[in-house]
């Protein structure tokens, strides 16, 4: 009974896939804007915790490239390019007693930080219902590197990279994506997920 069970089901997946849009050796380039920046939320964390003044951010979010290969109906293998960068512009006033007098120093702060992470992304496609649709569960695995610039009064004051500007020289990504074409090669596509950007949405380009 289990094995009829078993067949039966086959059966329905494999009509229900029929109908999708990508097949075994399409090719896919997905160029994307991401979104939030986050390395915002932690450089207002530690602003907060040294009095910077007039704050100005600058950059842009998790964004990039991604190009995907159909080894079958329902596996893609491929890489993710995945670029963000930040910038922070604030100013610090102290009083300093020099001289016999009072004295009101301003200092100018420059902070900018950079990542590029590199993944092997390997993609799950559904069955959809749509002949123009694609749906998958996303896993990638890859580099992490970081580089962040203090600079004070335009002197530099800090500097890292590699290692030293992160916790750990790898990254990962889970994400669930969805593709809609207008035609044979033309169509868009959003991914959600976790390490790397939260929301993305881009053109899809299949070959």
């Amino acid at each position: 009974m289990f094995k009829y069970l078993f067949f039966s089901f086959f059966l329905v997946i494999k009509f229900t896939a029929s109908s999708q849009i990508l097949f075994t050796s399409n090719q896919v380039i997905e160029p994307y804007l991401g979104y939030p920046n986050l390395g915002r939320f932690s450089l207002e964390f530690f602003s907060d915790s040294i009095n910077k003044e007039n704050k100005e951010f600058s950059g842009l979010a998790p964004s990039g490239l991604r190009y995907s290969y159909m080894l079958n109906d329902v596996i893609s293998v491929g890489v993710d390019v995945i670029y963000n960068s930040i910038t922070e512009n604030s100013s610090t006033v102290k009083t300093v007693f020099m001289n016999n007098e009072w004295l009101t120093q301003t200092n100018f702060m420059t902070i900018k930080l950079q990542r590029l992470r590199l993944h092997a992304r390997i993609n799950f496609h559904f069955p959809v219902s749509s002949a123009m649709s694609d749906s998958y569960l996303g896993l990638g695995f890859g580099t992490n590197s970081k580089w962040k610039k203090t600079i004070i009064n335009g002197n530099n004051l800090e500097e890292l990279s590699g290692r030293k500007a992160v916790l750990f020289p790898f990254s990962l990504r889970v994400c669930y994506g969805y593709r809609y074409y207008f035609n044979y090669n033309w169509g868009i596509q959003g991914e959600v997920g976790l390490g790397g950007p939260l929301l993305s949405v881009g053109l899809s380009y299949k070959i």
